[in-house]
C-alpha cells in the first residue's frame, strides 16, 4: 500500500529537517575555523602578493644593523684640500677636563684635521682646524679641541 500524499510530504519535511540540521551545524564548524585562520587574499582584502610565505629571520645576537656604513666597509670620502690650498689654519686645544677636573691637560701629540670650505667673494675660503688631544692628569682621559660654532664635523675631513 502506498503512503499518503500527506504522509509522503510529513516524512520528506522531517528529511529536509534533518538535512538543514546537520547543514546548520556544518556552517558553525566551518565558521570556527575560518575565525582561526589567519587573513589572506582568499578570506580578506588583502592582495594576493601578501600571501607568500616568507622564512623566519635568523636571530642576530647583536641586534639590527646600525644606521650607517657597516663594519669591514670601505668608506667613501673626499680627498683633503692641499697645504698651498688652505687659505687659513686655527690651531684649537682643549681649555679643560670635561668631568670638571682643575688639573693640567697634557699634551698627546694626537691631533685631528676638519676642513671647512665656505663660499666667498673669494670665491672660496678654505679653514683648516686642528684639533689638539690633551690628557687629563687626575682621569687620564683624552681631551680634544672644540670647532668653534656652526662648523659640523665631518665634513671634508683628512
Amino acid at each position: 500500500m502506498e503512503p499518503s500524499k500527506e504522509q509522503f510530504y510529513l516524512q520528506r519535511i522531517a528529511e529536509l529537517e534533518k538535512q538543514v540540521a546537520e547543514l546548520l551545524a556544518q556552517v558553525a564548524k566551518l565558521t570556527q575555523q575560518v575565525a582561526r585562520l589567519s587573513k589572506n587574499s582568499s578570506n580578506s582584502s588583502k592582495p594576493p602578493s601578501s600571501d607568500i610565505v616568507k622564512p623566519p629571520k635568523p636571530d642576530n645576537p647583536k641586534g639590527p644593523r646600525r644606521q650607517g656604513g657597516q663594519p669591514g666597509h670601505k668608506g667613501t670620502a673626499r680627498s683633503p684640500f692641499r697645504a698651498d690650498q688652505i687659505d687659513r689654519l686655527e690651531e684649537l686645544h682643549p681649555t679643560r677636563c670635561p668631568h670638571g677636573h682643575d688639573a693640567k691637560l697634557e699634551p698627546t701629540g694626537q691631533s685631528k684635521i676638519q676642513q671647512v670650505a665656505e663660499l666667498r667673494e673669494n670665491p672660496l675660503e678654505i679653514t683648516e682646524y686642528r684639533l689638539h688631544a690633551y690628557r687629563c692628569s687626575i682621569c687620564s682621559e683624552v681631551v680634544w679641541g672644540k670647532l668653534p660654532p656652526g662648523v659640523v664635523e665631518g665634513q671634508l675631513t683628512a
